[in-house]
């Protein structure tokens, strides 16, 4: 079935607004550095302070290779719309949709897309890049099969993270302010998918509970993917789960936009 050129266009002014914001692009990216700073620092304070070549079963290179890609990985699968939805809510923004031959759910996720394209194609590189130079500095061994089953991973991780944030979105019907809710959920968020630390290093319970939500299918999973970590058996299992948490909740973000429609009232904008 072809797309409509409606969703062709939305597609492409995601491109347009990715090249039109380039340089704040740029810029987040380079802030990735000094989180990445901050972790080396860290964690060689807890390995002098521990006297073990290995702490949570990871050892000093593997955990600064881990807080590296982690950082990247967030950063591809970042995002930012559910501003943008809150504001059109709010502002009545969502008029000119109801009112027009557009699904709104399906605009949205073309501009995802089509923002994506481009930040994906620069962050992979670097990505791949950086896999090279921490094969060369940290011994850090990857091989070219990891990398293809990473690849095939990222956009089932990028598409659960849209579904889970817009799903998220429809609170907006219902708060008059989201955006602080939208950041509270985004530091948790990150910090269950593995963006922060990994899962490892969490007490057993706490890891039973993290894996058991569909965080670390965004982060964590496809990161012991590009690793050599997962049995392929494994890498299926998560790949399955991945699909599953999609369909789950793009059913519950329809319900969520359903439900909060009823409420929203067409004023402003």
């Amino acid at each position: 079935m072809l797309v409509p050129s409606k969703y062709v266009k939305s597609f492409s002014l995601g491109v347009q607004n990715s090249m039109e914001y380039r340089t704040n692009f740029f810029l987040s990216l380079f802030s990735c550095i000094f989180p990445i700073i901050i972790q080396c620092f860290f964690w060689r304070a807890v390995f002098l302070s521990s006297g073990k070549s290995d702490v949570f079963g990871y050892s000093y290179n593997q955990l600064i290779a881990y807080s590296i890609l982690a950082v990247l990985m967030s950063k591809l699968v970042g995002t930012g719309f559910q501003f943008e939805i809150a504001r059109d809510i709010k502002d009545g923004g969502m008029n000119k949709y109801i009112v027009k031959p557009i699904g709104y759910f399906a605009y949205r996720i073309s501009c995802f897309l089509g923002e994506k394209s481009v930040q994906m194609s620069i962050i992979l590189s670097i990505s791949v890049l950086v896999v090279f130079v921490l094969n060369a500095l940290l011994a850090f061994p990857v091989r070219a099969e990891q990398v293809i089953l990473f690849l095939c991973v990222v956009p089932f991780a990028l598409l659960l993270n849209f579904f889970i944030y817009y799903c998220l979105s429809g609170v907006a019907f219902w708060f008059h302010e989201a955006n602080g809710a939208f950041r509270t959920f985004g530091l948790l968020a990150n910090i269950a998918s593995g963006g922060l630390f990994p899962l490892d290093i969490y007490p057993p319970l706490m890891q039973s509970v993290l894996h058991a939500l569909p965080f670390n299918y965004v982060v964590y999973f496809p990161i012991n993917v590009l690793c050599g970590k997962l049995s392929l058996l494994q890498m299926l299992e998560g790949i399955g789960m991945q699909v599953l948490w999609i369909g789950v909740f793009a059913a519950l973000s329809n319900l969520v936009w359903r439900t909060g429609f009823k409420k929203y009232i067409a004023v402003g904008g």
